[in-house]
């Protein structure tokens, strides 16, 4: 279980979301997802050399309650800095997740 106390970080989440304008032309928007109580905490080194492979490296690592439906293509916002979701795993059976992000 998640201790309520650790969750002292807001963020808010965001999906992509593709539009046609009249034209037919195809462009991403972002829709607000809601926003949840997250604890930041600090990256390990392992978290680093693994996310290393990817095209991106982690910056920051959020771990909030489980969320159905949360998968790389979000975004989330904490203090007024934007991230890119890189990884998330799930913490348990549904106790929560855990959000590997990159600065945008």
């Amino acid at each position: 279980m998640i201790a309520a106390g650790s969750l002292n970080r807001r963020l808010t989440l965001y999906a992509p979301v593709t539009q046609r304008s009249d034209t037919g032309t195809e462009k991403t928007a972002w829709r607000t997802q809601g926003t949840v109580w997250a604890a930041q905490e600090n990256l390990l080194h392992r978290e680093i050399e693994r996310t290393s492979g990817l095209t991106s490296v982690a910056e920051a690592k959020f771990v909030i309650r489980y969320r159905p439906g949360i998968t790389e293509q979000f975004e989330v916002v904490c203090e007024t800095r934007r991230y890119s979701v890189i990884a998330v795993e799930q913490i348990g059976l549904r106790e929560g997740l855990r959000l590997l992000v990159k600065a945008v």
